[in-house]
């Protein structure tokens, strides 16, 4: 079996670890037990378990792409992309790993740097979708869309810890109706 392929297995098991288990109920041994190789692979790829982390939350981020994408849907109105953004960044009975990880490891500088990175871009994706809908007059423009943006994200990260914690979507759908509350023209 070719070393990348236990780099990959490693990967995606330590994705799965993580998400189920979460990174501090999760040790190495979990992860190349799951992954099914030996524990001298995973030293044999990374320098440790947060630098596996780092690759998880990478890989994790990319795997989301499809829903950052209907942030930029031509031809959909604004105010229903970040609907549709928010439904497919919805419910998850682990939680959002991005959360998780904000929750857990907020103290380990590399990963928090990494988070902030994350969440700036993800906010970013948000305002430019939200800036349109101020110039279409659908949202509304009473403050900047940067501000708006920042408040759809921490919200739904909110909502998502609160359905992960009832193991119910309930938190998350209550969100998605009061944003689009929030956001709407008056």
């Amino acid at each position: 079996m070719s070393k990348q392929n236990h780099r990959n297995k490693i990967l995606a098991a330590g994705l799965a670890v993580f998400h189920e288990h979460g990174f501090n109920g999760s040790g190495v041994q979990d992860v190349v037990s799951f992954a099914g190789v030996p524990k001298g692979s995973f030293y044999n790829h990374f320098k440790s378990k947060e630098a596996l982390g780092l690759e998880v939350l990478d890989a994790y981020w990319e795997a989301g792409t499809e829903g950052r994408d209907v942030l930029r849907a031509s031809g959909v109105p604004p105010l229903k992309r970040i609907d549709r953004h928010l439904t497919l960044f919805g419910y998850d009975k682990n939680g959002c790993l991005v959360g998780n990880f904000s929750a857990e490891l907020a103290g380990i500088d590399e990963i928090r740097y990494r988070l902030a990175e994350l969440y700036e871009t993800w906010i970013d994706e948000v305002a430019i979708c939200i800036r349109e809908g101020q110039l279409d007059g659908t949202i509304r423009d009473d403050d900047k869309a940067a501000n708006l943006a920042e408040f759809v994200v921490e919200g739904i990260e909110g909502a998502k810890l609160k359905a992960k914690i009832d193991q119910d979507p309930g938190a998350v759908n209550r969100y998605r109706k009061s944003i689009r509350l929030f956001l709407q023209s008056r």
